[in-house]
């Protein structure tokens, strides 16, 4: 390992000793590197912008669990006996199980009547837990406040309701405070909200939905990191299994990560068609490394020539030049490194400027990893033959060389 360093050191002085003659057979490489960090930089925060679109307007890092209410019997739908059902006490483990991973919901809908200030009007009604906010999508609070955890856990009599309730009122500007009865049940509305759909909706606690514990709420977890959805639903499964004497067939697991897939190798295809583009980059940086090495040999020839009349071996002037060609290398690497991280600083600004999607450069430690280790292999496959080549000269006829 010493020797390696002083080879290195070696290396440095030699390119300290010539650096214009360095820098221009190494830029191939700096170009060529520092065009991988743009695109892996890039495809990484591609990858995000897209899969923050997806969870943001589609379900690709939910899943819903629910008991089945018919199951087929010799090719006949029937409704099943003794279905089983997952309770308030259920959905709460649930959420401190995954506490740091997933936001858990507890929910259950249903159309009713509802009456407001001498009308009565149709309602989808929606029971949840006190996060529906950070779930139901584009959901936006507009006035009075969201329900407590205290208030589902009391079953309170509280209510939200949407844009499209309040304009079925004929005098909507005292709606916070109005009181809305259901089935001879009244709710007092503390909220208003904004929801895409198109229809009045009222969102209240599951406790006071479920007080007639008729219904079969489904429990909803919003995960934090899609790719971990799959670990979850085998623990959920087994959990289930464990729970109830049904085991988790009573129980369907529904999921939507279709579009995560796809997403996901669309991003990869696009990362290894790019990278082998620049990979040419690469290989001429290499062969440029090469042209440098051997262009040492010849200068150094009769330096290596006494090293070996000296006692030196043939696998100590190997190390030294293989040496040499991994610490250009790696000068040259990082050098690219540098310069493509600043050529996406600049090119992102200019990106977002002209869309309307947040887009950002994500520096994934896997892409400096992968940086380093190309340094090593250019080094290694193009200092080969320098060394080679510097290993089998004659010391003696190398002692002689003008």
């Amino acid at each position: 390992m010493n020797q390696f360093f002083n080879s290195a050191r070696i290396a440095i002085d030699n390119i300290r000793a010539n650096p214009l003659h360095t820098l221009l057979s190494t830029l191939g490489i700096i170009i060529g590197v520092a065009a991988l960090v743009g695109i892996l930089a890039l495809g990484d925060g591609l990858e995000k912008a897209a899969r923050d679109q997806l969870s943001k307007t589609t379900t690709v890092q939910s899943f819903t669990i629910s008991s089945n209410a018919r199951v087929m019997r010799n090719g006949i739908s029937v409704a099943v006996q003794n279905r089983p059902k997952l309770s308030y006490k259920h959905a709460r483990y649930i959420e401190e199980l995954y506490d740091t991973k997933a936001i858990v919901e507890y929910v259950a809908m249903r159309t009713t009547e509802a009456s407001i200030q001498d009308s009565t009007i149709g309602l989808f009604l929606h029971g949840s837990l006190d996060n529906a906010d950070q779930l139901l999508p584009d959901f936006e609070l507009i006035n009075g406040r969201m329900f407590t955890r205290s208030e589902v856990d009391s079953a309170a009599n509280v209510m939200l309701v949407n844009n499209h309730f309040v304009s079925n009122l004929a005098d909507s500007n005292t709606v916070i405070g109005e009181i809305v009865s259901i089935n001879q049940t009244d709710f007092k509305i503390i909220g208003t909200i904004q929801l895409p759909m198109e229809s009045p909706r009222a969102l209240i606690p599951i406790t006071a939905f479920d007080a007639s514990g008729q219904a079969y709420p489904s429990i909803t977890m919003k995960v934090a990191n899609v790719e971990e959805i799959p670990i979850i639903e085998q623990e959920i499964k087994q959990w289930l299994d464990e729970e109830f004497d049904q085991g988790a067939e009573a129980f369907s697991l529904i999921k939507d990560d279709f579009w995560v897939d796809q997403l996901s190798e669309g991003i990869l295809l696009f990362k290894l068609i790019m990278g082998a583009i620049t990979g040419i980059s690469v290989l001429v940086g290499g062969i440029g490394i090469m042209n440098v090495l051997l262009i040492s040999v010849t200068e150094r020839t009769k330096e290596i020539g006494i090293r070996k009349a000296s006692g030196a071996k043939s696998k100590d002037i190997v190390m030294q030049f293989m040496s040499e060609s991994i610490t250009i290398s790696m000068v040259g690497s990082c050098l690219g490194w540098i310069v493509g991280m600043l050529g996406v600083l600049i090119f992102v600004p200019l990106v977002n400027s002209l869309v309307n999607i947040e887009f950002s450069v994500v520096v994934n430690p896997l892409s400096v990893l992968i940086i380093l280790i190309l340094a090593v292999i250019i080094g290694v496959t193009f200092g080969t033959y320098p060394a080679w080549r510097a290993a089998r000269l004659d010391p003696i006829d190398a002692i002689r060389h003008e």
